[in-house]
């Protein structure tokens, strides 16, 4: 099969007259590999690497669409420095890259000496690259403030979760081999990402495998479904207490695995007593029948192997921490973890740093990250319990009050908190409070306009670079230049070089080639840079059965007693708690959100073969209160909150709670920044809402929200 596919990508290349190079996609955070065709020095035909176990050969719409960037006219081409004062609308003058660098090193030695390293943070949002700046930053600077996952932006609640509960930061989903699939809040065929999840998910389909979906919303998932249970927004945790206590009082739990493999069980079916987690006590609160949660529950417990998955949309509230935990706790108590069709606890490549920092040349930070200093305020503990990322929603608390130390300097790179972040307006004060702001990113994006400094970065077809796979097992993949630098921009690791070599770390930072860093991220892995090369990826043995090996938690098992939670102080059972924001008769709806498949990030909003298949967003509301307010199919329709309002346009469905609203996510960007294509279009919801933060994790909160809604 490999020599087949090999024999199909040659002739392409000879059709083409082009080199094949095998690299990756990173227009989301799921990085397909990739075999690019480069002719001439240009893009001329990519598809899914044919061999590599996340795609196999696939590619969503997306990545198929994504060679634009390398073309696209309105990419960011040279440094810019703020001409104006901050807090006005950003205006720029172009600089020389050494003009640039020599302003960020002096800015961030000032802020050193002034405010120390910890006045300074680092957000970037999944980009592997972003490493080097996390060596010079963190390592050598000495801030402990930096964030390089998105988390608090994204689906931190979740991560939170399954750390807490297994060890393992980033689980992934065995779908093809379940029998029984039960997604809260989820929406994997919607948001298109992890591509051999969703393939597994219909195979699991096709086979006889039942799929429940667990949604307010009747999403591009719920319609596959067996059975589609419209929850109410921001009730997950109920039900799912509900079902973990119907599965414990029936002995439904597999119970040599809680013996074996699980830490506080018999503490659990007690809490869960105490507090009165039944089924007819859930049923109110989240709008199902106590006999369906009961059935559901039943069926869970024996109808083996089976997922109790959870993503982003259990989470969007202040509730969603215990959310997470709580669906999370049915995969443990009924031993559905990390075995075949279940929840899997993903390995990771043993991928090395690219520079070789020694022990006596880093600086030590001599205070708490925010994460921790910012503390958990709504009962004693002083700090979040688990958070793996600074908190970005309350980093303006920092900025603008020196709540809990200052800060005084911020980069920022591929990410927008301006406009990703709930409260655009204090996002715009904080940035204009900051002594030093620096944008490293393709786009004038709208958190660019409001920098010091603005960085053309190369996108992920102008760059090297190595990460992990999402595959289920080991997996680490590369990404190759495979055409120039659009105008002056550059990688990651030269800018970090140049800046290294100006504050006196050069030494650290001294390759020549992106080979050199590569051969040392390489060194720990079982294939050579030359190999990675050909292949444009490792993977490593699928492995299962982790519980039994122990896991990297405080006991050394599925951690049902949460010690990171008893260590704070708090309940270490899930607590059922009301969502923060509750509608009323001024703003009777409840916001939902839902992602657009032909839609992620920045990167998409200005691509025109994106924007021809979705040019714009939309509300869906449900018929009977289409009705109750006015609204028609397809009418432009204001959406309004009590902070801001929104011009969007409508969709009456049926497959929505009567309540809520769903509102699609993903445009909006470039009504003031971005590029042509994107300008105008659509609109963006996220300054609807106060800067709601789950008080456990720190993660925003961007359902915690009600509205009205009129006609335009």
């Amino acid at each position: 099969m490999g020599q087949q596919q090999s024999s199909v990508t040659d002739r392409l290349a000879q059709i083409k007259g082009a080199q094949v190079i095998k690299s990756f996609c990173y227009t989301c955070p799921w990085t397909c590999p990739t075999e690019v065709f480069v002719r001439d020095g240009k893009v001329v035909y990519h598809k899914g690497n044919p061999e590599a176990p996340n795609n196999i050969g696939t590619r969503c719409a997306k990545g198929m669409a994504s060679a634009w960037v390398t073309q696209d006219p309105d990419r960011l081409k040279y440094p810019l420095l703020r001409s104006n004062a901050k807090g006005e609308p950003g205006e720029f003058k172009r600089i020389t890259w050494d003009q640039a660098l020599d302003f960020m090193a002096e800015k961030l030695e000032s802020i050193r000496q002034k405010w120390g390293p910890e006045a300074v943070v680092y957000l970037t949002h999944h980009d592997p690259n972003g490493i080097f700046m996390v060596q010079l930053i963190s390592q050598l600077y000495g801030t402990p403030n930096v964030s390089i996952g998105h988390g608090s932006g994204c689906e931190g609640d979740r991560r939170s979760a399954c750390f807490t509960t297994f060890g393992n930061i980033f689980p992934m989903h065995d779908f093809a081999h379940s029998q029984y699939i039960l997604l809260w809040g989820m929406n994997m065929l919607g948001a298109n990402q992890a591509l051999f999840e969703s393939r597994g998910l219909l195979e699991a389909k096709k086979r006889g495998a039942k799929l429940v979906v667990v949604d307010p919303s009747f999403t591009e998932t719920a319609q596959k479904a067996d059975e589609w249970i419209p929850i109410r927004p921001g009730t997950d945790a109920a039900m799912a207490l509900a079902m973990n206590q119907v599965i414990v009082e029936e002995r439904l739990h597999d119970a040599a695995f809680v013996r074996d493999h699980c830490e506080g069980f018999d503490g659990f079916a007690e809490h869960l007593r105490e507090q009165g987690y039944t089924p007819d006590w859930a049923a109110p609160i989240c709008g199902i029948e106590a006999e369906t949660i009961r059935r559901l529950a039943r069926e869970f417990a024996t109808r083996k192997p089976a997922i109790s998955a959870i993503f982003k949309g259990s989470g969007y509230y202040t509730n969603g921490a215990a959310a997470g935990r709580a669906c999370y706790l049915l995969d443990a108590i009924t031993g559905q973890v990390d075995g075949p069709g279940n929840l899997h606890l993903k390995d990771f490549a043993p991928i090395g740093m690219p520079a070789t920092i020694p022990e006596e040349a880093m600086t030590k930070p001599s205070k708490p990250p925010l994460a921790r200093a910012m503390g958990y305020k709504m009962t004693a503990p002083t700090s979040y319990p688990v958070l793996p990322e600074v908190p970005n929603a309350r980093l303006p608390e920092a900025v603008l009050n020196d709540d809990p130390y200052p800060v005084r300097g911020v980069i920022v790179q591929a990410a927008n908190p301006v406009m990703s972040d709930p409260n655009r307006e204090r996002m715009q004060a904080m940035f204009a409070g900051l002594e030093l702001a620096v944008a490293v990113e393709i786009y004038m994006s709208e958190t660019a306009l409001e920098c010091d400094l603005v960085l053309p970065n190369t996108s992920f077809y102008e760059q090297a670079e190595i990460r992990q796979g999402m595959w289920l097992g080991a997996e680490a993949i590369l990404g190759q230049p495979v055409v120039p630098p659009v105008g002056e921009s550059r990688p990651m690791y030269d800018i970090v070089k140049g800046l290294a070599e100006r504050m006196g770390w050069g030494q650290y930072f001294d390759y020549e080639r992106w080979e050199d860093w590569a051969e040392k991220r390489v060194e720990t892995l079982p294939v050579s840079l030359e190999e990675l090369k050909a292949r444009g990826f490792w993977a490593g043995e699928l492995r299962y059965g982790k519980p039994a090996q122990g896991l990297p938690t405080k006991s050394g098992k599925v951690e049902i007693y949460s010690h990171a939670y008893a260590d704070a102080g708090l309940c270490p059972y899930p607590l059922w708690q009301e969502r923060s924001v509750i509608p009323d008769e001024a703003y009777p709806l409840q916001v939902t959100h839902s992602k657009l498949s032909a839609h992620c990030n920045i990167v998409t909003q200005n691509n025109p073969m994106l924007m021809e298949i979705c040019g714009e967003n939309w509300v869906e509301i449900n018929s009977q209160d289409a009705a109750r307010y006015g609204i028609r199919d397809d009418q432009m329709v204001v959406l309004e909150s009590p902070k801001d309002k929104i011009e969007i346009r409508a969709k009456v469905v049926e497959g929505l709670v009567p309540g809520a609203v769903s509102i699609r996510h993903g445009h909006g960007f470039g009504h003031w920044a971005m590029g042509r294509i994107a300008k105008g279009k659509g609109a963006h919801s996220n300054n609807l809402m106060d800067s709601h933060t789950n008080p456990l994790t720190g993660t925003n909160s961007y359902n915690e929200c009600k509205v009205r809604v009129r006609p335009a």
